[in-house]
């Protein structure tokens, strides 16, 4: 009777455990093989002895894996660690190759530059700007340091809705229809200054033209004004004629 006590109670504790494992979530679920990644660069710039840090930014399917595997082309221009923290040793341009660990086929190319002075604040030439349908304006962004190399001081514009206002590689912004949008340059090594945009419709008011008004001739017709003459009405004949 002892012994099936134990048995009974044994087996009870199994089938606890058992649906307690099937119910935990997490990772004895495994994830879905990653087909598609973005990073959240494409260039890396990095100062010299500087660091900055390259990860995944969006994976499809979603719930995916985001492991990656870092690899730099070379490590005396620059390093980085397992987690995509990349510091800047010498100035010149090398690249890192990003593998995810669960799709080996799955790589993406980073260029990575090193030098001696990158952005630190970017400013926009105004900060907010009010616009009509179909208009143009131009917006400036300008870089500090000075000594930041041209190319580097370049980056990229985005509008926030495009169905509002466009924005083209310079900065060239056209009003497409009524409402707000934001505008940001983007530096390469992520400093952003922003522009809030008000678009809306030109509401040009255009003057009535008064009514003419028919004026009688010295012969007895009446004269209706018409663009560039009149008709005149001979009263007693009933006919028309131009005057």
């Amino acid at each position: 009777m002892i012994m099936k006590s134990v048995m009974k109670r044994m087996m009870v504790m199994v089938v606890i455990v058992a649906v307690l494992v099937v119910q935990m979530p997490g990772e004895a679920t495994a994830a879905a093989r990653p087909m598609e990644m973005a990073l959240n660069y494409t260039t890396v710039l990095v100062k010299l002895h500087g660091k900055q840090t390259l990860k995944v930014s969006s994976i499809a399917p979603g719930g995916a894996s985001k492991a990656v595997k870092y690899e730099i082309a070379n490590r005396k221009i620059a390093s980085v660690t397992k987690k995509g923290v990349v510091k800047g040793k010498k100035t010149g341009v090398t690249t890192i190759r990003v593998t995810s660990k669960k799709n080996k086929s799955l790589k993406k190319l980073v260029k990575v530059i090193v030098a001696q002075f990158v952005p630190t604040k970017v400013k926009m030439s105004t900060v907010s700007v009010k616009m009509k349908v179909d208009q143009k304006k131009s917006l400036k962004a300008t870089v500090t340091p000075k000594k930041v190399l041209s190319s580097n001081k370049k980056g990229v514009w985005i509008s926030s809705d495009t169905d509002i206002v466009s924005v083209s590689s310079k900065g060239v912004m056209t009003a497409r229809q009524e409402g707000q949008a934001v505008v940001t340059f983007t530096t390469i090594n992520g400093k952003k200054a922003v522009c809030t945009v008000t678009v809306s419709r030109d509401s040009v008011v255009r003057p009535v033209p008064e009514p003419t008004q028919p004026s009688v001739t010295s012969g007895g017709a009446i004269a209706i004004p018409v663009s560039g003459s009149a008709i005149g009405v001979d009263v007693a004949s009933g006919s028309t004629f131009i005057l």
